[in-house]
């Protein structure tokens, strides 16, 4: 029998969490399972991604559960979660990311579906019990270090499971991909060494890390350049990064080019990737950019340690010391030969342990063992 999954995204946004969530619904068993998408309702590049190629979406907006002015708000989309779980026959409730858990926790009071809650963030025992994760049948966390933030349930071990996001190896091959196109566009020359730092332009991502060193790599390198791809929300540190550029004359070595739909073409533009943030879950721009051959430096936040191979795929840096993080660009900067052996072992790795097969096979074991745990309880 095909089993109906409900999957809740609170965000339209073309992000990591999101795209993760389209690679498992492309390579889903459409035999063994079918997928309809909850969304917030108006225009939104996911939702749109879903629709053209033929994915069911739902829309109704899942409020900020936290903020007490949204309360009638709340109850009534819960109510209608409720009708989409009767309308649908759902069998499972997979929400992709922890924020839209107390919907599923409380639509499951009126409709007795189990339910699973992604977690890509780092936690805390406050937050785990404020958006209802205990109540979860499963939660996949997206690196193992978010695994031990539920050490406190006594079953954490069998109900908090590591599952790596996945990668399309095909989409991110170098080989497939125009090499100029992104250089012609934003007039980089074929000899510049380009440094790329892809992500929401915010404090946590941490922009202004990279540009209080850059000075010292660009009396070294005249010829780096910096990719800076990705918007705000944060205005004032966006504001601020750009005063910083400033004050240090850097304008001609920066570019920004906000959101970009189209990361192969991003990741070939680039020689090194880096991404000094100061909290991460997983990283899905640094897998993606392993797989495009590119060598990284990233800091030691999170996950990220998971998702390099130090000295083999590129560098870690411990956060906080900048000083390590100039190193370490200033070292691929000067070794082309460097860059390229680190990028073939990236590539490689990417392949052994972030494939997108790998990450739906575990997938589909979970929600086996959680249907089948639901059908024998009853």
């Amino acid at each position: 029998m095909r089993r109906n999954i409900l999957y809740l995204s609170p965000s339209n946004r073309w992000l990591g969490a999101r795209i993760s969530l389209y690679v498992l619904l492309k390579m889903l068993d459409k035999e063994r399972f079918h997928p309809i998408i909850v969304c917030p309702p108006g225009s939104g590049a996911f939702s749109q991604r879903l629709e053209s190629e033929g994915f069911e979406v739902e829309y109704l907006r899942l409020w900020n559960w936290r903020k007490y002015k949204y309360v009638v708000h709340r109850g009534i989309s819960v109510m209608k979660m409720v009708s989409l779980l009767r309308r649908h026959d759902i069998h499972l409730i997979h929400c992709n990311e922890f924020w839209t858990a107390p919907y599923a926790f409380w639509a499951t009071r009126f409709v007795k579906v189990p339910a699973v809650s992604h977690v890509r963030l780092f936690m805390t025992p406050t937050k785990i019990r404020q958006y209802y994760l205990g109540y979860m049948a499963r939660i996949v966390c997206v690196c193992k270090a978010l695994v031990e933030e539920f050490s406190g349930w006594s079953d954490y071990k069998k109900r908090v499971v590591p599952i790596y996001n996945g990668i399309d190896l095909m989409e991110f091959d170098p080989c497939r991909v125009a090499e100029e196109e992104i250089r012609a566009k934003y007039n980089i020359p074929k000899d510049d060494v380009v440094i790329g730092l892809v992500g929401q332009i915010s404090h946590r991502k941490g922009q202004h890390r990279l540009i209080n060193i850059a000075p010292d790599l660009v009396r070294r390198y005249p010829n780096v350049r910096f990719l800076i791809v990705g918007s705000s929300r944060e205005r004032e540190y966006e504001a601020e990064i750009h005063r910083m550029i400033t004050e240090r004359n850097l304008q001609k070595h920066f570019i920004f080019t906000g959101d970009e739909i189209e990361m192969p073409k991003v990741y070939k533009a680039l020689d090194i990737l880096v991404l000094p943030t100061l909290q991460e879950g997983f990283g899905r721009v640094v897998v993606e950019a392993e797989s495009m051959e590119i060598p990284v430096v990233v800091s030691n936040a999170g996950g990220l340690v998971e998702v390099v191979e130090p000295g083999k795929t590129g560098f870690i840096y411990t956060l906080g010391k900048n000083e390590e993080m100039l190193d370490y660009l200033m070292r691929l900067c000067g070794n082309p030969e460097l860059r390229r052996g680190m990028g073939v072992a990236g590539r490689g790795f990417v392949r052994e342990h972030f494939s997108q097969e790998r990450m739906v096979e575990q997938v589909t074991a979970l929600y086996l063992e959680v249907l089948g745990d639901a059908s024998h309880s009853g």
